[in-house]
């Protein structure tokens, strides 16, 4: 049976080390709901016409990201209430490949593709209004 050198075994403790740190900091840098690539991902039952969501928007962190997975034809109503978020002229959303659309608040928006789509919630940087938690309802038909 052969046996591992004392550096050998320090080097593969190096590179674990490496791995579990880098898995840490890939942790950190996704903090969920903050990037679109971390969007908190809403899921429906079949059958669920609605799904009511929950985040939190502040000076240094105004931005809020959901993403949804829907077909084309199929039309969707966003609400929110709470939070200080801009909502004028429009909440943005990021179509399936990637083109940029808004949607006004409590009005539906006939969806043109398939695919998932990512909508950005946006807190009101230019009102010293009060930020915080906010609930979004999303209403797929």
């Amino acid at each position: 049976m052969r046996t591992l050198s004392d550096s050998s075994m320090l080097a593969i403790v190096a590179l674990l080390a490496l791995g579990v740190m880098s898995a840490s900091l890939d942790a950190v840098a996704c903090e969920r709901g903050r990037t679109p690539a971390c969007a908190v991902v809403l899921k429906m039952h079949p059958h669920q016409k609605a799904i009511v969501a929950h985040g939190s928007v502040s000076g240094t962190k105004p931005d809020y990201y959901f993403s949804f997975a829907a077909k084309a034809k199929q039309a969707i109503t966003i609400t929110t209430h709470g939070g200080g978020l801009k909502t004028g002229p429009g909440i943005p959303l990021t179509l399936p490949d990637g083109t940029g659309d808004a949607v006004d608040e409590g009005t539906p928006y006939r969806l043109t593709q398939s695919g998932t789509y990512i909508v950005l919630l946006h807190a009101n940087t230019m009102s010293e209004g009060p930020f915080g938690r906010f609930t979004m309802k999303l209403a797929i038909q």
